[in-house]
């Protein structure tokens, strides 16, 4: 257990990755969803990999623009306006407009998760203690995981018991309505980020902020110090953007949040029950295996981000998709060309049922929560928001790349290949985290700043003294 801190750092941190549990929320939606949507609305598999992927649009145009709003607006009115935008976008699609209008709002929820995903796990970093800045950062993932299942159990129950498509399509979104109004309010009554306030030059401000998450004046004391001592003397933020150390960094966090959609999660996640469908299986084997355990095993990242360090996870995930995504292609190698369910044997359901299993773990326990933490940690605070703006975009360029094409690439290809493909990434991932990434954990942000500025190999970014 994490012992020793005031109250409200946990609520402001879990008040604040609540935006993960929408960002959830919407992306798991499609998977439980997809047939209702098709029966309503008419749609068939391209136009339906189209509305799914619109969420991706929306998410890149969203994170685009957080940058812009986290820097003027601040921390906690972006996500304000996040909360804002989920709730009308759901509100509206619960009506069952026409469906144009309900791309409208699937691109208007995407805006909002791309804002969210921007705009959480920056304000996590810097409001959070340092010693449980992992763990506090890992809630957001935490809260997308179990977005993703409480949207897929309520799904599966509503489908299963409502039988006309046309009521039970304005129930599922009504699930998104009520979370996103928690979250709406919720966020009023966030403090804002100490580190926003001392960019803004608001030294008091930030100083009343620290004293409510921190312990004693000293801590306080010296937090303020580090804070003020990043910022240093540079008065115009957007000139860093052409150093060759934030252009270093920036490229790490390009290559993390890259890898983390090519090995493959976003398909598991929107379209695991069809997948499992291609290889005979249906029921709630298929509708609930993935997001449940996507949620159940990413509990233990919030523990082994902060004792084993962000870097192993990161290497125990690579080796455990790769794995589970070669025994998976193996599986639909054996499976061949059969489309009858009853002539499937067994045995390569099993195969895929395990490495489907093994696989989320894998993605559970690092890709999924420490790609994120990791890009809220390593970037200068005066180029903070367009680090993040920009890896948060290339996480959702990719994603929706995947959403768009898998269906069609398994059906031109054969089911087996983008398994393998998404194989010879995880190894491709696991080579650059090896070559570039640093360990981060328990290291302050402005240790991480000095280091950087110091001309320090990015991998070498969380040492204390000083490594060429």
């Amino acid at each position: 257990m994490i012992t020793g801190y005031k109250t409200i750092v946990f609520y402001i941190c879990g008040t604040a990755a609540m935006g993960g549990l929408l960002f959830g929320l919407d992306q798991g939606f499609i998977a439980n969803s997809l047939e209702t949507i098709r029966k309503v609305y008419g749609l068939d598999i391209r136009s339906a990999e189209h509305y799914s992927s619109i969420l991706a649009t929306g998410g890149v145009i969203g994170a685009l623009l957080a940058g812009i709003f986290a820097r003027y607006l601040g921390r906690k009115r972006s996500l304000v306006l996040s909360g804002f935008f989920f709730c009308s976008a759901s509100l509206v699609s619960a009506f069952l407009p026409p469906l144009i209008i309900l791309y409208v709002c699937r691109f208007l929820l995407g805006f909002a998760v791309g804002v969210a995903s921007f705009v959480v796990p920056l304000y996590l970093a810097e409001t959070a203690p340092a010693k449980i800045r992992g763990a506090m950062g890992t809630l957001f993932q935490l809260l997308i995981t179990i977005g993703i299942f409480l949207i897929s159990v309520t799904n599966v129950f509503v489908a299963t018991w409502i039988a006309n498509p046309q009521t039970a399509l304005p129930l599922m979104f009504a699930v998104i309505v009520i979370f996103a109004g928690l979250m709406f309010a919720g966020s009023l009554f966030l403090p804002e980020s100490p580190r926003w306030l001392a960019l803004k030059g608001r030294r008091d401000q930030a100083m009343a902020v620290l004293q409510k998450t921190l312990n004693t004046p000293d801590d306080v004391r010296r937090e303020l110090m580090d804070i003020e001592g990043a910022l240093g003397n540079q008065s115009v933020h957007g000139r860093i953007v052409f150093k060759g150390y934030f252009i270093k960094i920036l490229l790490v966090g390009i290559f993390l949040q890259m890898f983390q959609q090519l090995v493959g999660i976003n398909v598991m996640i929107y379209y695991a029950p069809t997948i499992f469908g291609y290889a005979g299986m249906t029921g709630i084997i298929a509708m609930m295996t993935v997001p449940t355990v996507n949620m159940l095993f990413t509990f233990p990242a919030i523990r082994l981000v902060e004792k084993w360090g962000r870097k192993k996870l990161l290497y125990v995930g690579a080796l455990f998709m790769l794995i589970t995504m070669l025994a998976a292609g193996a599986a639909f190698s054996m499976i061949g060309d059969q489309t009858d369910p009853s002539m499937i044997g067994g045995v390569p359901k099993t195969i895929l049922l395990v490495a489907v299993i093994l696989y989320i773990f894998g993605f559970a326990v690092s890709w999924g929560p420490v790609a994120w933490l990791v890009c809220s940690e390593i970037f200068p605070l005066q180029g903070r928001e367009v680090g993040m703006t920009v890896t948060t975009m290339v996480n959702w360029t990719f994603a929706g790349l995947l959403m768009d094409n898998a269906l069609t690439f398994m059906q031109t290809h054969g089911h087996a290949s983008i398994f393998f493909l998404f194989a010879g990434f995880c190894v491709l991932a696991g080579a650059f985290v090896a070559a570039f990434v640093p360990e981060t954990k328990g290291v302050t942000l402005e240790q991480i700043e000095r280091n950087l500025k110091a001309g320090k190999k990015t991998r070498y970014l969380g040492d204390q003294g000083f490594v060429n």
